[in-house]
């Protein structure tokens, strides 16, 4: 009925600006299994799955792709509140006001939707409307017992049931009512997530406390549950709690869930999101929410007494669950031509060719071959040209203070994305013109952080501008050796300063390209010699620009913009080709590609390489892999 959203618009909306709340239609800023727990529904034979395909889809490997959906939680005030007789005198019949809430579904794109007070009439009234473009559990099946009056709602075209059971929620003087929790597979990713959702009681017939403090323990129950019989699955819980804090600190550490509205849980402190909602959506740590917003104005207000309460929801793709940090060693200067001819006399790239996954025909950004513009795209996944949803460094013949000023707005980063999301972060060069990078995420220039615990505007926990590839490595190394980083990035330098004294194929070249090699081996010794990193490391080596000439535009130069890449670490399959992991990319010969059509492997892939292994949500913004499809893992590794 509704055209269906698409993913790189909500990728634009992951910005890192937190909660806004919409009041009268603005925005604004917002200040094992356990049969006991849950039954279900696959024993009770429901009309609203196949059984076949619950049984195969158990057993599928997951090697999915980033998944983007936008989710809700609403109240939709039950028909029995508007009839005759009720208590809501002057307001449209549940049936008429079904017809409201089905358009505010259009309107908000959503795709998954918790519904509460979701009475038989209103369930009707809403399969009419909708047809076979939604489908609802446990909406007019009665194969659990009696009518359910919540139940959970998905378009077709985005979603496909798996499974689905209820729980037995204390509501009113304890008598039990079915809460529905389904399992669902994104049909363009193949991602499964289990929703649930709950109405616990209010106090309107008495003091209801232990009824629903009993429901919140059962949800960390189930959540639990799930999570060990389905690891590949994330958990969203919506619901109308008649809650606030005390539901979130009931659940968010129980459970380890986050609040699409905020708040933090660390260690013994449990801070819940301001705004006193008792409406939630919550997630699992691998579930990232953003653009939360209350929906009330005129149009919801004769539609429900509730706000609709609505998120962007992504769910990082895939990564082995041994990798848990990543080192990114950003190689200005490297031509692939060099660097084939040395062959074994560069020796540790040549060891990473053997043990891990390569190509030397990767490519700079499009606009710009130089080292400022594809340093700042490994790190943003974003192409140049601002106008194009570019960083904007090397666009013009100016020097900008910052990536953002370039840009002519904030750009986020991955130092962002780790910060914010409490992983520690180093940057060291020894090419003086990387300062940019430390001035556009420092305390002054850094964005806000909007997940969790604040972590600061300072993007980075240790960075430093050197004046040479061996006091960078050794300042790295010395760093690691006391406390590992989650994420690094070390620019080498030595092979630029060397093409530009004296060209790009002369011995001193190929000497300064095997010093580089050599800084490599020193990393990755670094690495190893840490022992949280060793064995947890992705090590990532790119040619983050050619050759360059004296005079003029070198982005035609096939010597500039053609550039190697290398990947090491966990999950990565041995000698294996990153276009033959890759075949939705294409090795595009001698030629630069534009950004229409496919497209080869390049420098700014590697920003959401990075927020895959470290499993946070791609860049928001960016360009290159925002949907993280890149891959470099044998599949057996993935979970």
């Amino acid at each position: 009925m509704f055209a269906k959203p698409s993913k790189l618009r909500l990728l634009g909306l992951l910005v890192p600006a937190a909660i806004a709340v919409a009041v009268a239609g603005t925005l604004a800023d917002p200040a094992p299994h356990a049969p006991s727990i849950a039954e279900p529904v696959a024993d009770e034979a429901p009309a609203t799955a196949e059984r076949g395909v619950e049984k195969a889809a158990s057993t599928a490997v997951q090697t999915t792709p980033a998944t983007f959906f936008r989710a809700a939680t609403f109240n939709v005030l039950g028909a029995d509140h508007t009839a005759k007789g009720g208590n809501r005198k002057g307001w449209e019949s549940g049936v008429v006001r079904m017809e409201r809430v089905v358009s505010l579904l259009g309107s908000q794109d959503l795709d998954v939707v918790g519904f509460q007070e979701f009475q038989p009439p209103q369930a009707q009234r809403f399969a009419e409307l909708m047809g076979a473009s939604w489908q609802t559990y446990p909406g007019l099946d009665t194969s659990t017992g009696a009518p359910s009056v919540n139940s959970i709602g998905w378009r077709t075209d985005t979603w496909q049931l798996l499974e689905a059971r209820t729980l037995p929620i204390p509501y009113f003087d304890g008598a039990p009512s079915r809460m529905p929790a389904v399992l669902l597979q994104n049909l363009d990713t193949g991602r499964r997530a289990w929703f649930f959702n709950t109405h616990n009681p209010a106090d309107t017939r008495g003091n209801a406390q232990q009824w629903r403090n009993a429901g919140f323990a059962m949800e960390v129950a189930l959540a639990n549950e799930l999570r060990t019989n389905y690891p590949d699955a994330p958990f969203i819980s919506f619901g109308d709690k008649n809650e606030r804090d005390e539901y979130y600190c009931a659940v968010a550490p129980g459970a380890n869930l986050w609040s699409a509205s905020g708040g933090y849980v660390e260690g013994t402190t449990c801070s819940p999101p301001g705004g006193g909602a008792i409406d939630w959506i919550m997630g699992t740590k691998d579930v990232f929410f953003n653009g939360y917003t209350r929906v009330w104005n005129d149009y919801v207000s004769k539609t429900s007494d509730h706000p609709l309460y609505t998120t962007n929801v992504v769910v990082p793709a895939s990564a082995p669950v041994t990798a848990e940090h990543v080192v990114v060693v950003a190689v200005p200067g490297l031509t692939s031509t060099v660097v084939r001819g040395l062959g074994s006399k560069a020796a540790e790239l040549d060891r990473m060719v053997t043990n891990g996954a390569s190509t030397m025909n990767a490519r700079t950004v499009k606009e710009n071959t130089g080292p400022d513009a594809n340093l700042v795209s490994v790190i943003t996944g974003r192409r140049v040209f601002p106008k194009a949803g570019g960083h904007g460094v090397g666009s013009s013949g100016r020097k900008a203070s910052t990536v953002h000023a370039a840009a002519g707005q904030y750009v986020s980063s991955i130092f962002d994305l780790a910060h914010n999301n409490s992983l520690r972060t180093s940057f060291v060069a020894s090419r003086p013109d990387a300062q940019l990078v430390r001035r556009s995420w420092n305390k002054k220039s850094g964005g806000k952080d909007p997940y969790g615990v604040d972590n600061g505007t300072a993007k980075f926990d240790k960075a430093t501008v050197l004046r040479d590839d061996s006091k960078s490595v050794a300042w790295w190394k010395s760093k690691v050796a006391r406390r590992p980083f989650d994420l690094s990035v070390i620019e080498l330098s030595g092979a630029l300063k060397e093409g530009q004294r004296g060209g790009y194929t002369g011995e001193a070249y190929q000497r300064s390209v095997k010093k580089i090699s050599q800084k490599v081996a020193a990393i990755r010794r670094g690495i190893a010699a840490q022992p949280e990193m060793k064995g947890t490391t992705l090590l990532v080596v790119v040619g983050t620009s050619g050759a360059q000439k004296a005079k003029g535009s070198s982005t035609s130069w096939a010597e500039s913009y053609r550039v190697p890449m290398w990947v090491t670490g966990p999950g990565v399959p041995p000698g294996d080709d990153l276009y033959g992991l890759n075949p939705s990319l294409s090795s595009p010969s001698k030629s630069q590609p534009n950004y229409s059509g496919i497209q080869p492997i390049r420098t700014g892939d590697v920003a959401n390489l990075v927020t895959r292994v470290l499993r946070l949500p791609p860049v928001p913004g960016s360009t290159m892999g925002g949907d993280q499809r890149f891959q470099i893992f044998d599949p057996a590794s993935l979970p």
